[in-house]
C-alpha cells in the first residue's frame, strides 16, 4: 500500500498561533504543561518471533523526550528500538509561553520489523509526526503520515479521522492519529500506536505497545474578556440666544 501524503486534522502554524495569543510572564496559575517523545516500546514477545528469535521483554522507555520542565527539545539518530522498529531519526520539542503551550514529535524513515510476519512484508513509513497545542481554554491536536506501506495490515483512507484502527484480529492492531482525552482535560496525540493483542490467535506475536511520535498538552485557562473601551466624555454645549451679547470665547457677556 502506498500513500503519498496522509494528513489527519489541520493545525497549521501551531506554535506561532499559540504563542502569538499571549504575552507577558506566566504565573503559577497560567502555567500549561506539555511534553513529547519520539518513540517508546513495551512488549513481551513470544518464542520464535523472527525479530527476537526467543521470548523477550522489551521496555525502551520514552526516547527523545522533551517537556515544559526541560529539555525543550531532544533527538536521536538511527534508533533501533531493540529491533522492533528502526528509524533514521526521532525528534521532539516543546514551546511554552504565558498561558499556552505546544508540543510536537516526529519519526523519519521508520520500518516495523515487528509487524513483518503479520503484514507479509516489513511495513515502512517515510514520515510520522504528531502535535498538540493548548491556549485560551482549548486543546487541539493532529497527526501526519507520509509514504505509508503497511502490506496486508490494511489501507488507510485519504482522510483519517482520530483513532482510525486497522490490523489483524487477535494478532495486532494499528491505531493512526490516536487522540486520548484525559480526565484532567489534557490531550495525548500519538501518530502511530501498535498494539500486540496476545497469545491465542494464529500468528500471534506477543503482547504490548509500540508508540511512534507522541505529544501531550495540558489544559489552559480561558482568557478573561477584555473590558470594552470607554467612549470619550460628551462635550458640554453652550446655547447662546440669538442677539445676546457675547464675549470673545462665545460665552454670554455680563450685562452692565
Amino acid at each position: 500500500m502506498r500513500t503519498a501524503l496522509l494528513r489527519a486534522g489541520g493545525l497549521a502554524g501551531v506554535t506561532a498561533a499559540v504563542l502569538a495569543a499571549t504575552t507577558g510572564v506566566a504565573g503559577a496559575d497560567d502555567a500549561v504543561t506539555a511534553s513529547a517523545y519520539g518513540a517508546s516500546a513495551t512488549v513481551s514477545l513470544l518464542p520464535g518471533v523472527p525479530v527476537a528469535g526467543r521470548a523477550a521483554t522489551v521496555d525502551t522507555g520514552r526516547l527523545a523526550a522533551s517537556g515544559h520542565g526541560g529539555p525543550a527539545s531532544a533527538s536521536a539518530a538511527d534508533a533501533p528500538l531493540e529491533g522492533l522498529v528502526t528509524a533514521k531519526a526521532i525528534t521532539s520539542s516543546v514551546v511554552t509561553a504565558a498561558g499556552s503551550a505546544a508540543a510536537k514529535a516526529a519519526v523519519t524513515e521508520a520500518t516495523l520489523p515487528l509487524l513483518g510476519p503479520a503484514a507479509g512484508r516489513v511495513p515502512s513509513i517515510r514520515l510520522i509526526s504528531a502535535r498538540c497545542a493548548s491556549a485560551d481554554g482549548h486543546v487541539t491536536g493532529s497527526s501526519d503520515l507520509a509514504g505509508v506501506q503497511l502490506g496486508r495490515l490494511g489501507t488507510l483512507p485519504a482522510a483519517t479521522a482520530p483513532n482510525q484502527r486497522l490490523g489483524i484480529p487477535g494478532v495486532a492492531e494499528v491505531i493512526v492519529n490516536e487522540q486520548l482525552q484525559r480526565y484532567d482535560g489534557s490531550l495525548e496525540v500519538t501518530a502511530l500506536h501498535v498494539k500486540l493483542l496476545g497469545e491465542g490467535a494464529t500468528g500471534a506475536l506477543g503482547r504490548g505497545d509500540v508508540k511512534l511520535a507522541s505529544a501531550i498538552c495540558g489544559p489552559s485557562r480561558e482568557r478573561a474578556p477584555e473590558a470594552p473601551t470607554r467612549p470619550d466624555q460628551p462635550r458640554q454645549v453652550v446655547v447662546v440666544p440669538a442677539g445676546a451679547p457675547q464675549t470673545g470665547d462665545g460665552s454670554l457677556a455680563a450685562e452692565g
